[in-house]
């Protein structure tokens, strides 16, 4: 196999592929594109894989799929072909010298077995104390390993967090997107998504809620993870109803303020389920899709609006 033939510096591929380098950098950290070539501390090369894929995340998103459903369909694919998406450049091509830095333990068997623990663990936490009650002597001493294991593996609490979300959102959604993805009419796709949401419930609302407290940080790189965190889960229900507004089956409403609604509709059931003390029945389902179809579907006739 042939190494690729054309290199880009991160300003050419933001260029060729329309992609904002800050969002580039975020695919990188969900692990939707493979490392670059790294030939120096501040230097990277980009292959055409990295183009590609970029192209596919780009169209899948315009589908309505989220990111976890879209890095599900990369690695599938690159399981079944390595090159489905052209040779990656840092396997073809090995350095002569590449950047200093100390060996780290996760290339072992036990080590990535300590890494994926502390994530673990993390995730965990997080849930139920958010991001900036979680402190890592929490984490260490859940797992009675000294601080000095966990920065071994993360720098800081920020990297670890960093690392967790695609994990965090992997454990709630993974196993229903592919139904979501099959279905093509719009309404039905809501409601499907809300059968995901509702049954995990006090967890989709912790994501929520770390996705304000990384708003609220300082760090501008926290930030933006706090924006393609809501973005991530809002964007596939606003992708949704304004699918079903272009179909007829919707009626003009605002797509944006629609899907936020949708959000604080499912924290509103879980604080609902929190104060009541009692688990949420299946005419909750019920409730959630009639609230769809008297509000945004578009009856066929104003008579049908009495069958709803």
């Amino acid at each position: 196999m042939e190494p690729p033939k054309k290199w880009f510096l991160i300003s050419e591929l933001e260029r060729l592929s329309g992609v904002p380098r800050r969002t580039i950098h975020f695919y990188l950290q969900m692990n939707l594109l493979h490392p670059p070539l790294k030939t120096g501390e501040t230097m990277s090369y980009y292959d055409e894989a990295h183009l590609r894929k970029l192209a596919f995340i780009r169209e899948a998103k315009l589908q309505g799929l989220p990111l976890i459903a879209i890095r599900e369909q990369i690695v599938r694919q690159e399981a079944e072909r390595a090159d489905a998406f052209g040779p990656h450049a840092s396997e073809q091509i090995p350095l002569k010298k590449r950047p200093a830095g100390r060996k780290r333990l996760s290339r072992s068997t036990q080590g990535k077995k300590t890494r994926e623990i502390i994530e673990e663990v993390s995730c965990k936490l997080f849930r139920q104390k958010g991001y900036k009650n979680t402190k890592i002597s929490d984490i260490t001493r859940q797992m009675k390993i000294g601080k000095g294991t966990f920065y071994f593996y993360f720098s800081d609490k920020k990297e670890l967090f960093l690392e967790c979300v695609p994990r965090l959102f992997g454990e709630l959604f993974s196993k229903g997107w592919n139904r979501i993805r099959q279905e093509e009419n719009p309404l039905r796709r809501l409601e499907l998504r809300a059968q995901e949401v509702i049954p995990v419930l006090p967890e989709f609302c912790a994501i929520i809620q770390l996705a304000r407290e990384a708003l609220d940080d300082p760090d501008p790189k926290i930030k933006r993870l706090g924006e393609q965190i809501f973005h991530s889960v809002r964007k596939p229900l606003e992708s949704d109803i304004e699918k079903g507004i272009q179909q007829g089956i919707f009626k003009p409403v605002d797509s944006r303020i629609i899907s936020t609604l949708m959000i604080g509709i499912m924290e509103s059931l879980a604080f609902l389920e929190s104060v009541d003390q009692n688990p949420l029945g299946e005419d909750v389902q019920n409730t959630f899709y009639n609230f769809l179809a008297r509000g945004i579907v578009k009856p066929a006739d104003p008579a049908d609006l009495e069958e709803l």
